[in-house]
């Protein structure tokens, strides 16, 4: 093949483009499914966790109604139990996001409600005022790991006032300084287990997106560069889920979603070239016929950048096409030929090249290629001459079949 090819940049009719729209729908509402899958699995554990939470307050708030029968706190103890009771089970995000804020809420006023219940214990039996001010740590198995001087402090006053216990004076003093220990702690892990939820939510959409951005890529037969890198990273976040190094888990989410979105980005721009390519080889395929050359069997190859395939013409001789689909040089038809019908030509500018027979078949070939919804803007090559070659007009209007060899 000659080393200098011919080319012709193309362009896509209004069809064509809604051709290439559409695959890129297809691609996205398939991302949007399985997301949307992952999304509901997602919701369910969520909703489950929320309703486990509930039963475990609603349990809680009877055995402080029990504890506070005959109590002047009995009425809003009874109240606030009722709330928990009738909290609406939720059926979307907005829902379990409700439902977390008002469980919130309804774990605050159980805490106050436990310490007045508590204090007033004191006034009749100290051992279980003391165990009441403790009750609320009762199933909170994170205390020590995310806020371990509140655990410790607690240790310590609860020992105090187990000692004190007999000492109406000094033991009301620390029995209000354990509640209200209590009841700081128990915001402080809280706070942190919203985050580290939260957390766990991004890293788990991340990784959807990735899977799915990978999928795409491997059905196409695109390798990610970062592959091994990006799910190395999302395996070292899943164990962040510990919670031991909040700070840095969220440095890492962050650096993952823009990396996510750096590949995916990426990725659906390789995916539109390759879809691209495909448009131009199936017009070209169905346009060479008409053209006067056949399309060689087993001959389309795919390149990192491009699609390869080969074509003869009618006395046999090859043209080899290549097909690339850029950016900014938008998309691009390259010819190969074996340079037979080639002429040099000296003129006062310098030496010219005229290849007639080839461009009268390429031509015709563009010609059909536009019937197709694929434009072109004409043949160019190195060393074209300037004015347009004689018989150009007429080798469209010539019949697909005269094509004579001038070798």
């Amino acid at each position: 093949m000659s080393g200098s090819p011919k080319y012709t940049t193309v362009a896509f009719d209004v069809a064509r483009r809604e051709q290439l729209a559409a695959a890129r729908r297809r691609r996205e509402e398939d991302r949007w499914r399985r997301r949307e899958e992952h999304r509901q699995r997602r919701l369910s554990v969520g909703i489950r966790a929320a309703e486990a939470r509930r039963d475990a307050l609603t349990a809680r708030m009877g055995e402080l109604v029990g504890m506070s029968r005959g109590l002047p706190q009995h009425a809003q103890v009874t109240a606030a139990t009722d709330q928990v009771v009738g909290l609406r089970r939720p059926t979307d995000e907005a829902g379990l996001s409700r439902i977390g804020r008002e469980l919130r809420g309804a774990e605050r006023r159980a805490d106050e409600l436990t310490v007045a219940v508590s204090r007033e214990l004191t006034r009749q039996e100290q051992s279980r005022a003391v165990e009441l001010a403790v009750a609320p740590l009762r199933g909170l198995t994170d205390g020590a790991q995310f806020d371990p001087v509140g655990h410790r402090t607690i240790a310590a006053l609860l020992d105090d006032t187990r000692r004190r216990a007999g000492d109406a004076r000094g033991f009301s003093d620390l029995h209000q300084r354990l509640g209200e220990a209590v009841g700081a702690h128990l915001e402080t892990v809280r706070d942190r287990q919203a985050h580290l939820l939260r957390l766990a939510t991004e890293t788990d959409e991340l990784s959807a997106q990735l899977v799915d951005v990978l999928a795409d890529a491997a059905a196409a037969g695109l390798a990610v560069a970062e592959e091994s890198a990006l799910r190395a990273e999302l395996t070292g976040l899943r164990q962040e889920a510990a919670g031991g190094h909040v700070d840095r888990w969220e440095r890492r989410v962050a650096g993952l979603r823009d990396r996510v979105a750096a590949v995916t980005a990426a990725t659906d721009n390789r995916l539109d070239q390759l879809d691209r390519m495909a448009l131009i080889v199936e017009a070209a395929s169905a346009a060479l016929p008409a053209a006067g050359l056949r399309v060689v069997p087993d001959s389309l190859a795919e390149r990192a950048d491009a699609v390869v395939f080969v074509a003869e013409r009618a006395d046999g001789s090859p043209v080899e096409m290549t097909v690339y689909a850029g950016d900014a040089d938008g998309n691009r038809l390259e010819y190969r030929t074996a340079g037979s019908d080639i002429v040099v030509e000296n003129a006062v500018g310098g030496a010219i090249s005229r290849c007639d027979l080839t461009e009268e078949l390429l031509e015709r070939f563009h010609a059909e290629l536009a019937d197709q919804g694929v434009a072109t803007d004409g043949l160019h090559w190195e060393g074209k001459p300037g004015q347009p070659r004689p018989p150009a007009v007429e080798a469209l209007r010539r019949p697909a079949h005269d094509d004579r060899s001038r070798s």
